[in-house]
């Protein structure tokens, strides 16, 4: 094996005009992956925007914990339409990928009546959704604390269990249970000034 690295590196260094001629060459060219787009939140399209902001609605409101902070939550709420978009697919989250939400039968928190496009194998039409839920909680695993993934199981109904469990937690920190979160309703709209102030500051950390 040294012989023969010995003999390529020999033959690259003497006679590397012959071999390129040959079409036996090392190299290769630059690859330009500059798409000569503005900053990210200055190009992701308010679809993909709002497609974020309910995923994480529904997780928070329902399960008691988030995938991306408030801060977030507020520049996506005020993006306004890009003048150059990304194309495809703008996050490293599997589930904004159509090909494997469609593998995953998840059906997204931005559909209309989602919960009347969810059938499962029992009567109570108040855990629909969870059918779903639980593709995104499984894959969104990393963003639940230790201590609520032990103490809990994958199971019928879960959407029931899942609550009380996240519930001690969240009193134990401090922090207001599920429900005490959803009656707030949504988070506050932040004005049109003052969001685009934070977008600009954001633009240029981007």
């Amino acid at each position: 094996m040294g012989l023969c690295v010995t003999i390529i590196i020999l033959m690259q260094s003497f006679f590397k005009k012959t071999l390129k001629n040959w079409g036996f060459t090392f190299g290769g060219s630059k690859i330009n992956v500059d798409e000569n787009l503005p900053p990210f939140f200055d190009s992701i399209r308010l679809r993909d925007a709002d497609w974020l902001i309910k995923e994480n609605t529904n997780l928070k409101e329902e399960y008691g914990f988030s995938i991306i902070s408030s801060k977030v939550v507020k520049i996506l709420d005020t993006v306004g339409t890009p003048k150059k978009a990304i194309q495809g697919v703008p996050y490293y989250i599997i589930l904004a990928n159509p090909l494997y939400y469609r593998d995953f039968q998840y059906i997204c928190c931005d559909v209309p009546d989602r919960d009347n496009l969810i059938k499962d194998d029992d009567d109570d039409e108040g855990n629909d959704c969870e059918q779903s839920d639980m593709v995104s909680i499984i894959l969104n695993m990393g963003y639940i604390p230790d201590e609520v993934l032990s103490n809990f199981r994958f199971e019928t109904g879960f959407n029931k269990k899942f609550k009380p469990v996240m519930d001690a937690y969240l009193a134990k920190k401090g922090k207001p249970t599920i429900d005490e979160r959803k009656a707030k309703g949504p988070e506050a709209k932040t004005s049109i000034e003052g969001g685009n102030k934070l977008l600009a500051a954001l633009s240029k950390a981007f």
